[in-house]
Formats: C-alpha cells, sequence, structure tokens
C-alpha cells in the first residue's frame, strides 16, 4: 500500500508541472501557473508597470512569486500565478500586457493538469495551437 501511495503522488506531480521553452530558455511552469513572452520589455521599468497591470486583476495568486508576478527581463517573458479557483481567460491576460505597452508572442497555461499553448496569429489573434503537452515541451 505505502508503494502504491508513492507511485500515485509521484504520478500526480508529473501531471501537475512542466517545461515550456521560450528564447531556448527552459521554464518550470507549474498547476496554476501562466506563462507568456513579452516582446519589447527590456528593462526593470517595463517589469514594473506589467507588475501593476497585474496587480489590478482578480485572477492573479498573490502567494506566488512577488505578488504573483516574476520577469525574466534577459529572457523576455512573465510567468504569473493564478488562483485555483478561477477558470482564466487567455485574452484577459493578454490584455493587462498590451495594455502596459507590449506585445504577446506565446502564452502557456497550466490549469485543471492541462496544459495549453497560445500563439498571436498574423493578425493579432490569440490561437490556442497545442493543449495537453507532454511533461517535458519544445515550443
Amino acid at each position: 500500500m505505502k508503494n502504491f501511495l508513492v507511485f500515485f503522488l509521484l504520478l500526480s506531480l508529473s501531471f501537475s508541472q512542466s517545461k515550456v521553452s521560450i528564447q531556448d530558455k527552459e521554464i518550470e511552469i507549474n498547476e496554476n501557473e501562466a506563462v507568456v513572452e513579452v516582446l519589447g520589455m527590456v528593462c526593470s521599468m517595463c517589469a514594473f508597470g506589467i507588475g501593476e497591470g497585474f496587480a489590478k486583476t482578480d485572477f492573479i495568486d498573490k502567494s506566488k512569486f512577488t505578488d504573483g508576478v516574476s520577469v525574466d527581463i534577459d529572457a523576455q517573458y512573465v510567468q504569473l500565478g493564478l488562483l485555483e479557483s478561477t477558470n482564466i481567460n487567455p485574452e484577459k491576460i493578454v490584455q493587462v500586457i498590451e495594455d502596459a505597452g507590449y506585445d504577446v508572442n506565446l502564452l502557456f497555461i497550466l490549469q485543471n493538469k492541462k496544459l495549453t499553448k497560445f500563439s498571436m496569429d498574423k493578425l493579432g489573434i490569440l490561437q490556442p495551437i497545442a493543449f495537453n503537452f507532454s511533461s517535458e515541451l519544445d515550443s
């Protein structure tokens, strides 16, 4: 019975986290998180503006990262902690970043043990391009 519990725990952990790649950087994404590739974000003031935008939303889990937002300026991505009880609308994430003056290239959301990858099409419309990735991902 003990071996079964250990196996079940390891199995459930494999479904609650994945790895995604942005700008050749591998990023671990956990359950109820999003990773967004942000084009044009090059300084700490950029990061501050994006963080302030997400602080005003009702879907960020402020117990993760720094007030729910982690920014990597060098790799140009933002990682967000998402509240478990909310079903995230990806357009809301994109809107916050666009309101701060930046563009989104890729968006990954891991929620309800389902990883979804979104990309902007040629018309600037966010499109899901892949669902339910394996635990090791490449973009």
